[in-house]
């Protein structure tokens, strides 16, 4: 269970109701707290096989387990694809799902495509509703809904030839598009198979109006809403501590507690989209006291067990500045300190920041902002393990890493991955727990340095290490020349690719071959040298009839121009010499010149 400011989720509002919900609360009041979140979790499977042909149209729709299929869903197949028709687009074809050879609608949505002159494109099917009841392996025909005809001119695939041989889908696989059986192979390509996953659950606190020893709040939440169950972790917290931790997370959950215990922390864990959602709740109907106290809660986010030996920093902060209030070490995992009230000025602080920090663990959350009003405070931070995997199995732990280019931490950067957002603490580490075999994308910024961006493939392994590198923002300073004289006209600057001077149009080509390979402008140098030197001595050696020393001599003449210009070293010269007249030496002293011995 997790509970911090990872949290994605909004509280979509609080109505105030009256109503007398419960007999035994006279004149009392209801809040209602609706809770209505969905979120999208994206796989993508890949079936493999050579593409030996087309087949007939993508009309049908192989589901492998069909009683895990929810609706709303969607389906894409990337492949290399051609239309039947000739079309290279089409978009929003109203569809209906039914058993192949039957009328029986059991899923409405959209259906579309697009090709591209390469031959490659994709398909797209979008199912917004989904009813059938059975369980197993299931074929259903994707008909037009305008005229229930088998979708037949949409395209056709080139597809696999059976890799898995005539059986069942891979099991990797949970969704494709085939034939009219499920044993027939599927379209071969990427699949991305998109779940939109809806959480929704209602909370009622009823309460009296009047704060006396006898009344009795009540706090009910419903796990079925609209007819559909919601599965849901809940915690509730008063003054005094935790009252209720749910066990179940189907059942209804109603609480009694006496009002003198206001105000109420509701926290719910919606299993759906993996969320926590809170709200403090009848902050303004407790009574007063003289005392401003906030307890903090240090926990293992995998285990719920508290963190003994945490460290706990306070600080006020007051006109821009933070002071120093609290420094300790705090044995149990749960420390309690009384603060001064916030907001109103001096001698009331703006606001406080927390820091809790612990051997073997990760605060997520390296700062926590909060106010201290006229009523206890309660503060949950969950520490993740920086060794191990999560208790989950189907989770992992992503050690996210980020430095400059001198390798030094960097400090409040902030990290999104996936659909969660973090700040690095000041080793410039944080770590994020996330499905197992899935894609991500990751972003990083911060303020002074360029954005990065990069794409995370997460294996099976209980823990992945990302290390990344930010480059700081450098903005070019432009040194204005005093002129001497006046200037006779502009003279143009002439720079490389790479950011380099150069003076004239021959380093600018020279530049531009640098770069080809990799390299710089004096690297361009070599590589132009190269290509005059040598086709001249092949000219010279093929025309003077002199093999290699009339390659080397021509091949020498070029080298001297470009010694002359500065391009490259005087010793090619001395070397091409050496070689040149040894090579003349051995062709004069040949006995079939007439020479030697």
């Amino acid at each position: 269970m997790k509970f911090d400011l990872r949290t994605i989720g909004v509280i979509i509002g609080i109505l105030l109701i009256v109503s007398p919900v419960f007999g035994e609360a006279i004149g009392a009041e209801t809040i209602n707290i609706d809770i209505d979140d969905a979120s999208t979790s994206s796989n993508i499977y890949e079936l493999e096989g050579e593409y030996v042909g087309t087949r007939d149209t993508v009309n049908y729709l192989l589901v492998r387990n069909v009683e895990l299929l929810q609706a709303p869903f969607a389906l894409i197949l990337h492949a290399n694809i051609v239309t039947r028709d000739g079309l290279e687009y089409a978009d929003y074809i109203p569809i209906i799902l039914t058993s192949p050879g039957l009328s029986t609608i059991y899923g409405y949505g959209n259906m579309g495509y697009q090709t591209f002159p390469d031959g490659t494109g994709y398909i797209w099917l979008d199912i917004d509703s989904f009813n059938y009841g059975g369980s197993g392996s299931k074929v259903f025909a994707i008909k037009n809904a305008t005229d229930g005809v088998l979708v037949s001119k949409v395209l056709s695939c080139r597809i696999v030839a059976d890799p898995y041989g005539i059986g069942p889908m891979p099991t990797d696989l949970p969704l494709a598009f085939g034939g009219e059986t499920i044993i027939s192979n599927g379209y071969c390509g990427i699949y991305t198979y998109n779940i939109f996953k809806n959480f929704k659950q209602k909370i009622a606190v009823t309460y009296s109006p009047e704060i006396d020893k006898t009344s009795i709040d009540n706090i009910a939440v419903a796990r079925v809403v609209d007819g559909n169950s919601y599965k849901s972790t809940v915690e509730i917290s008063a003054k005094s501590g935790v009252y209720h931790e749910s066990t179940s997370v189907d059942a209804p959950i109603s609480i009694n507690i006496s009002s003198l215990e206001r105000p109420y922390q509701i926290n719910v864990f919606g299993h759906a989209t993996e969320t926590w959602y809170n709200k403090t709740v009848l902050s303004g109907h407790d009574t007063p006291t003289d005392d401003a106290s906030v307890t903090v809660y240090i926990k293992n986010s995998q285990t719920g067990a508290l963190i003994a030996n945490a460290n706990i920093v306070i600080d006020a902060l007051v006109d821009g500045e933070y002071y120093p209030v609290t420094n300790r070490t705090e044995p149990s995992g749960i420390f309690t300190i009384t603060l001064q009230p916030t907001g109103g000025g001096k001698p009331n602080p703006d606001g406080y920041r927390l820091i809790v920090t612990a051997d073997g663990y990760n605060n997520p959350m390296p700062e926590i902002n909060f106010t201290v009003d006229d009523y206890k405070n309660y503060i949950y931070c969950l520490l993740d393990p920086i060794a191990g995997g999560p208790v989950n199995e189907n989770k992992t732990f992503i050690d996210f890493f980020v430095r400059d280019v001198s390798s030094n931490p960097i400090s409040g950067a902030t990290v999104k991955f996936g659909k969660y957002t973090l700040i690095t603490n000041s080793a410039g580490y944080t770590v994020f727990e996330v499905d197992k075999n899935n894609n991500y994308t990751w972003v990083i910024s911060k303020s002074g340095y360029g954005a990065l961006t990069g794409n995370a493939v997460i294996g099976d392994a209980p823990r992945h290490t990302i290390n990344t590198v930010l480059a700081p923002l450098v903005t070019p300073t432009t040194t204005t020349p005093i002129p001497t004289s006046p200037p006779i006209g502009p003279t143009p600057t002439m720079t490389a690719p790479t950011g380099e001077h150069v003076s004239n149009w021959l380093e600018w080509f020279a530049a531009h071959f640098g770069m080809i390979l990799g390299g710089g402008v004096e690297i361009g140098k070599i590589f132009m040298w190269l290509c005059f030197s040598v086709p001249v001595g092949v000219y010279v050696g093929k025309e003077a009839k002199a093999g290699a020393a009339g390659f080397m001599a021509g091949a020498g003449i070029v080298t001297l121009f470009f010694v002359l210009i500065g391009w490259v070293p005087i010793w090619l010269v001395v070397l091409l010499a050496l070689i040149i007249g040894l090579l003349y030496a051995k062709v004069f002293n040949s006995q079939d010149n007439g020479g030697g011995r």
